[in-house]
């Protein structure tokens, strides 16, 4: 039996969905225990899959590529939260609101200006680069000022550790995405896809693993 790209899609996407479905539960079995930053992060897991359904409803009406800014916009606003709470910074405090903001306003004035067929690219490449930002602070404060006995035991570590991966993957897929839309076969359209499923699938794990152990003091 072989099995094609758009099998190997649909399958790592349904993985992917389950992940965060089960992230998103056990974001509420554990609210209790969980301290203010990382309860953002089970938001950005329940916001996702509000995403994930609303797109599913629109399959087959109207391309899913419009929910891009929005997708874009809650899940920066979520994360810059979450990471508001690890760097504990109030210079990085006072000025979250103001480019959070500008980033939402970018993307809502791309999302109304771009045709509803094509990537918005602006959006997603910033987006990344924001992201990428946000775990590099993390990272940075980590090397200069905690003291953390071991790396895996801290929750931060795996967000931040998933959010590097996956931005970097989808930076270099954004830059490219109606590009190969465009010029090249459906097929490998589809195995760029299927890596970007895999990617996502792997920062759903880290989610879950950070929700799952107990932070360090």
């Amino acid at each position: 039996m072989t099995f094609d790209a758009a099998f190997w899609l649909i399958a790592i996407g349904n993985v992917s969905r389950v992940l965060l479905l089960l992230t998103g539960l056990l974001g509420l079995v554990r609210w209790r225990q969980l301290p203010r930053g990382l309860r953002y992060l089970v938001a950005v897991a329940w916001f996702g899959l509000l995403v994930e359904g609303t797109s599913e409803l629109m399959h087959g009406h109207v391309s899913n590529l419009v929910l891009i800014p929005l997708d874009a916009s809650g899940e920066l606003w979520l994360l810059s939260l979450v990471y508001a709470w690890a760097l504990g910074s109030a210079r990085f405090a006072r000025w979250q609101p103001w480019w959070v903001g500008a980033f939402v306003l970018y993307a809502g004035v791309s999302g109304l200006t771009t045709p509803e067929a094509k990537f918005k690219t602006g959006v997603l490449v910033l987006e990344s680069l924001l992201l990428l930002l946000l775990a590099m602070l993390y990272f940075r404060k980590l090397l200069n000022e905690l003291r953390v006995p071991r790396l895996t035991q801290d929750p931060m570590f795996w967000v931040s550790t998933g959010l590097v991966l996956y931005s970097l993957g989808k930076l270099l897929i954004s830059l490219f995405s109606n590009y190969m839309l465009e010029h090249y076969s459906r097929e490998l359209n589809l195995w760029v896809w299927t890596i970007h499923a895999v990617l996502i699938a792997g920062l759903y794990c880290c989610y879950f693993r950070a929700l799952w152990m107990r932070p360090q003091k």
